[in-house]
């Protein structure tokens, strides 16, 4: 029969020398799958992350381009109504050129005919 171990520290030396090997090559084989298992969500991690600012990139582009378009569209329309406004500014100032001529011809007639009526009445 065989004898007891007479500490903790050759119990301990028994262990090592009946499992030490296969214990070691068992660690190795967790350090490598955790490894393993760490670059891979890593490496989802990274590519959901490029995913996503893809997605905000091409959000923001269509931002960009739809008030790009809106802000053309804006500006024509000011543009148009600007034209429009003009256009009836210098009609606007065309009338009161004409009424100021029509009342300057009816006050020079009015003061002719004012002079020709004091006129006679003075001699």
């Amino acid at each position: 029969m065989a004898e007891k171990p007479k500490s903790q520290d050759e119990l301990r030396q028994i262990r090592e020398l009946l499992f030490g090997d296969d214990k070691r090559d068992i660690d190795t084989r967790v350090d490598t799958l955790e490894s393993d298992v760490t670059e891979d969500d890593v490496r989802a991690l990274n590519e959901e992350m490029l995913s996503r600012l893809n997605t905000m990139d091409q959000t923001v582009a269509d931002n960009a381009a739809n008030a790009s378009e809106q802000l053309s569209v804006a500006m024509g329309n000011l543009t148009s109504e600007l034209k429009n406004l003009g256009g009836q500014l210098n009609e606007t100032n065309r009338k009161l050129d004409e009424e100021r001529e029509r009342r300057e011809m009816l006050a020079n007639g009015l003061r002719a005919l004012a002079d020709a009526m004091i006129a006679p009445a003075a001699d």
